[in-house]
């Protein structure tokens, strides 16, 4: 098969898209676009990077990805515009690229809502890129840093373990009075604050940011009420948002939670294929077309694309939602939706809750001890009716502990 596939992005999925079309044999030309000066790397791994010090862990498929499978690499050449009539892109360097078939995996970031003056200063901090990892380790060197993270999702709460634990005294704004809102409930929640707390993490809740001061450079920011925070360092987390912005005027069905596809990860347009964060697919439990923001998932899309290019028929596997929060000091799993009816356990420190709907397992969180969640997530895949089981769905002397290891 000779032909051109331009790949936009660099990062898991993209990479994966290459791998999987070099194994089967495929000769044509593969060319990546990549906004970042650097080899592909994984931005699930800024933070072990981030506190080992290591940027091995970074680039899990060596630096010379691109020459070993014969890849023409543009790093630090962001896609402008995609003329799909002509089947085309154009860079900020005014390069233009033609391709038989296009991949974007151009992933995703993290953001503040532009209600927040100065929410798109350049030197607020984006989590997300080796560029903004660096700059948090520069800062640590120096020595009692302090940063300020304005979200208290996931992300915001795994960013600040990370700082932690490197010797910078992070505090987390979150608007709602508890952690992690669209994750836990408040009295699981509970159990991650008292270990935030217990790492040297601040979390400020009911908090919400207003505006950033500084002139060179963010040295402070005002909240709602009036308070005023000062930090060496601010990182944006209060959302993920897709990179779709360049996709203006392409005619590829967006939105800003992501590029529709097909069930081959087709767009509206045939040659056309999207993968990875930027990808909304349907979630195995809710319905709902979304991007799952997960390695796994951005990995297994890029399977499927590359297995459609080539000839094949394939179908994404619909998703499940799984969030682990390696850095405390205690395991928490949270998988799918918790919503429903709920079934819990809490006993000595551990909590384990299933939720039910229409007596199929919507979703589970278990706090500490996580035996048989592999077990778990086979009954929530299947989606069978499970409500016959009953307490002994969390009861930890009960599940099978099956496929642990990889969910954390």
């Amino acid at each position: 098969m000779n032909k051109t596939v331009v790949i936009i992005g660099s990062g898991p999925s993209g990479v994966s898209v290459v791998s999987n079309l070099r194994k089967q044999g495929f000769k044509g030309t593969i060319i990546m676009l990549s906004a970042e000066e650097v080899p592909p790397y994984s931005p699930a791994a800024l933070g072990e990077y981030l506190i080992r010090d290591n940027e091995e862990i970074l680039f899990w498929h060596g630096r010379n990805f691109c020459v070993e499978n014969e890849v023409e690499c543009f790093p630090g050449e962001r896609v402008m515009e995609i003329e799909t009539d002509v089947k085309r892109v154009r860079t900020e360097k005014d390069r233009i690229i033609d391709y038989d078939t296009l991949v974007i995996a151009s992933g995703s970031s993290l953001y503040i809502p532009p209600t927040v003056q100065g929410a798109d200063r350049r030197d607020l901090l984006n989590f997300k890129t080796l560029a903004g990892a660096d700059r948090i380790k520069e800062m640590a060197r120096k020595g009692g840093a302090s940063a300020v993270i304005v979200g208290g999702g996931f992300i915001g709460v795994e960013i600040a373990l990370c700082l932690s634990k490197i010797g910078i005294s992070p505090s987390v704004l979150n608007r709602r009075g508890w952690i992690m809102p669209r994750l836990l409930d408040p009295e699981t929640s509970e159990y991650v604050l008292e270990d935030l707390r217990s790492q040297g993490v601040n979390p400020l809740l009911n908090t919400e940011a207003a505006k950033f001061f500084g002139d060179d450079h963010i040295i402070g920011l005002e909240t709602t009420d009036g308070r005023r925070i000062d930090a060496d360092i601010f990182i944006a987390a209060t959302g993920v948002k897709p990179n779709v912005d360049f996709l203006s005027g392409s005619g590829i069905d967006c939105d800003e939670y992501g590029i529709s596809v097909d069930s081959k990860l087709r767009t509206n347009d045939k040659n056309v294929y999207a993968c990875g964060d930027v990808a909304k697919t349907i979630d195995l439990v809710t319905g709902e077309s979304k991007s799952h923001g997960l390695y796994p998932v951005a990995v297994s899309h890029g399977q499927t694309v590359a297995m459609n290019i080539l000839g094949y028929d394939f179908d994404y596997e619909k998703q499940v939602s799984m969030n682990s929060l390696k850095e405390l000091s205690f395991k928490i799993i949270v998988v799918g939706a918790l919503e429903g009816d709920e079934i819990k356990y809490k006993k000595n420190g551990i909590l384990r809750k299933v939720y039910l709907q229409d007596g199929k397992l919507n979703g589970f969180v278990l706090v500490r001890d996580i035996s048989g969640a592999g077990y778990l997530l086979s009954l929530l895949r299947k989606r069978k009716r499970v409500d016959t089981l009953g307490y002994s769905l969390v009861d930890p002397s009960f599940s099978p502990a099956y496929g642990v290891t990889s969910l954390v």
